[in-house]
């Protein structure tokens, strides 16, 4: 297993993700429904050198973005008008045959590499915050809550580690 840059591969992984998302009843939001997973709506939210997926011999079995700004979610209400440098994380998935095998982990733990490596002392995602197994999923893996905010119709769950 390793972990390479490759925007295409990611944007696979995003899709087959919001694939299974809908076929499973969950109802994704804007940020994962398939027919956003293309370049053009990814794009406008992200940059190619952003991606990270980890390959399985050839094939990709999860992916993420790795961003060193807040520029797609505000985390004004957990920071107020201090923000603080973090590397944020995004889009965190796993391809469907490789789910249960650990790789969210294996994702955070590069993320938290990467982060040091860029001088961050905070690595943080956020969430839907009614999906009580990615919750308790991220909460697991080190992730502190540190506030929830409600807007546009879904209520977001804001998660950090301190390095």
């Amino acid at each position: 297993m390793k972990i390479i840059q490759s925007f295409e591969k990611g944007i696979v992984v995003m899709h087959n993700a919001g694939l299974w998302m809908e076929k499973s009843g969950l109802k994704p939001n804007k940020w994962w429904k398939p027919e956003n997973m293309n370049r053009n709506f990814i794009l406008k939210h992200t940059e190619p050198d952003e991606f990270y997926v980890a390959l399985v011999g050839d094939k990709p079995a999860a992916s993420m973005v790795l961003q060193e700004t807040e520029r797609n979610q505000s985390w004004k209400s957990v920071d107020g008008d201090k923000p603080k440098r973090a590397l944020y994380l995004h889009w965190l998935c796993v391809q469907r045959d490789f789910a249960g095998k650990g790789f969210p982990k294996v994702m955070v733990e590069f993320a938290k590499g990467e982060a040091k490596k860029r001088g961050f002392s905070l690595l943080r995602l956020d969430t839907n915050a009614n999906e009580e197994k990615l919750c308790s999923l991220y909460e697991g893996l080190g992730f502190r809550l540190m506030g929830n905010e409600e807007g546009d119709g879904h209520k977001t769950a804001f998660y950090q580690i301190r390095l």
